[in-house]
Formats: C-alpha cells, structure tokens, sequence
C-alpha cells in the first residue's frame, strides 16, 4: 500500500474511484464509496456534509481532501452526484468530527502549529542563553513572570513544549475568534520585542509575552478588535488592570513600534509556510493582497502615533493623575 504525506505525492487522475483509494491509502472507504454509487468523475463534487456521511474520521477525511485537492480540473461538466441511500447511518456531533478546513474556509491549526514551532525554538535559545547568562530573566518587568499568571489553568504547571503552545494558543483562539494574520502579526511583534531589548523567551515568561503581542497585533489588525476587558475573561488568571498594565509595558519594551511594512510581513508568513511544508502540512492562509498590505501598513502607523500620543499624554499628566481620569497610559479601564 503507498502512502503518501505531500499533496504533490498525491495521484493526480482517477480512473476507478476503488483504486484512487488504494493509491492514497485509504483502501477502508472502498465499499463506503461504492454504496454511495460515487463514480471518478464525481469525486470533485463531493460537500462537507457528503464527506461527512462518508467518513467519520478527521485524519481520513483531512487526507481525502488533500488528494481530491490535488486531482487534475476535469475539462468538461460532469454527471451530479447521487443522493446516498436513505438507510446510510447518520453520525451526531459526539460521535464524529467534521471537516474545517476547505479552500473557503482554511483550517487554523496549520498556522498556529507553524506558530507554535517558532515560539518554542524561541524559548529553546532562551534557556540555553539564560544558563549563560542567569540574571537576564530579572531584566522583565515582574507582570511579564507568568509563575502566578499562567495564560490558561491548565497551563499553570505544563512544560513549554510544541504541543503546550499549540493548545495555549488555540484554546484563546477559539473563544476570541481574532483574524489568522493577528498570529503572524504577533510573532513579529515578539521578534522585535527580543531585538530591541536583547532578552529571550523563557519558560517563565513566555506566556504573558504572547498574551501581550496576541492583544496589540489584534488591535492594529481587526477592524472591530475584542477590549482588553475580553482578554481578561479569556485569560481569568489575569484582572483587566494586569492586562492594561501587560500591554502598556510591552508597548514601552517594543518603544511603541508596531509599525509593520509588506515586505517584513511577507518574510514572516513565507517562513512560517516553509515550516509547514517542511512538516508536511499545508499552510492555508493567503498572503496579502495589496489592499490588504495597504491596510495593514496604514492601521499599523496609526497605532503607533495614537500610543505614543497617549504615553506622551500620560507623562505629561503625571502617571496618578492620568490613572484618576480612567486611562491606563495606553487604554481605558472597561468595566
């Protein structure tokens, strides 16, 4: 049996739908496909909730998408498919997981496992540096120590390994729902954090690092971007005075630079995509259009002038004075 783990290993014709099958080792669905009366030409055809009735596995389904992806376009119009036999067995939402990554709607874990490897290579260099040098983990501020302020609970004891930071981010992701340029965003933000003040992600800190960059690239990049009282419920460990003050002091770490060009945006989100193909993954997030470069570039300088207006104001003020009106230094307490 062959097996096949980059889309371009994948057939790229089908002749007879059982050997397609056994070409991508999936020999299992033979008599599945039959049943349904699926023929080759109709393979292109099939929906999410076809496959779903077909398929109940995600790795199988994930792995008959990626060879149906890379099947050669058919020249001309082809027959509808059949409706499945009405004694085919239904399967609930406890019992099966369903697709969710497609051509229009591209899967998120991709990213945020390129993601993630980048973070813990990150935080790899740190703990080797910080053996070289031990005083450099006291050179952040202390809300930037997540000892007592894991990101999630379940993270208060974890190591940082790939899978701990996938989780990290992926459990914030699915409940603030924030745009996939927002991660790529972020790592730039974190990168520029570790080349301007020459210290490290580290096991003890890089939880609120990510927190911190996840709020501010959100801000530059999302037209209605969540508040920093969100991030507080998201992350419960943290009140919305930590998360204001976690922000404001990334943003001085970062000198309230968060102005992003095209070209450093494109070298970050082509590395990423090497990763995952490096990994044998396929790396469903666009590049930007132009008018997407556009918005960003602009979003980005806006961001920058508006906080450093702000941080001017602040010390203008005086830091308790500033704090009586209701402002952090760089947002406002909601409440």
């Amino acid at each position: 049996m062959s097996r096949f783990g980059k889309v371009a290993d994948f057939p790229k014709t089908v002749e007879n739908v059982s050997d397609w099958l056994q070409a991508i080792g999936m020999p299992q669905y033979q008599k599945v496909f039959a049943e349904a009366g699926i023929e080759s030409a109709q393979l292109r055809q099939l929906t999410d909730t076809q496959m779903r009735e077909l398929v109940s596995v995600e790795g199988h389904k994930r792995r008959l998408l990626l060879a149906l992806n890379a099947l050669d376009p058919l020249p001309a119009a082809v027959p509808a498919l059949p409706t499945p036999p009405p004694n085919r067995p239904k399967y609930n939402s406890t019992s099966s997981l369903y697709i969710d990554s497609t051509i229009t709607r591209p899967c998120i874990d991709e990213i945020i496992f390129c993601v993630s490897i980048v973070i813990h290579d990150r935080i790899e260099e740190g703990e080797r540096a910080l053996q070289a040098e031990p005083t450099m983990e006291s050179r952040l501020p202390e809300s930037f120590n997540m000892k007592s302020k894991p990101l999630l609970a379940q993270l208060a004891s974890a190591e940082a390994t790939e899978d701990t930071i996938f989780q990290a981010i992926k459990s914030i992701y699915s409940i603030a729902e924030f745009s996939a340029e927002c991660l790529v965003i972020s790592l730039l933000y974190i990168e520029r954090l570790r080349s301007l003040t020459g210290l490290h992600l580290l096991m003890s800190n890089w939880q609120p690092i990510l927190l911190a960059a996840m709020i501010v690239a959100q801000k530059v990049w999302d037209d209605k971007s969540l508040l920093n009282v969100d991030f507080s419920l998201i992350c419960s460990a943290y009140s919305l005075k930590d998360i204001n003050k976690l922000e404001k002091q990334f943003l001085e770490l970062v000198q309230y630079n968060v102005s992003i060009s095209a070209s450093l945006y494109a070298s970050y989100y082509f590395e990423l995509r090497t990763l995952c193909e490096k990994a044998e993954r396929d790396f469903s997030l666009k590049p930007l259009s132009e008018a997407q470069q556009t918005t960003l570039i602009n979003r980005a300088e806006q961001k920058s002038s508006e906080w450093q207006g702000q941080q001017r104001q602040s010390k203008s003020l005086g830091t308790a004075q500033f704090e009586s009106l209701g402002g952090s230094g760089i947002t406002r307490d909601e409440s």
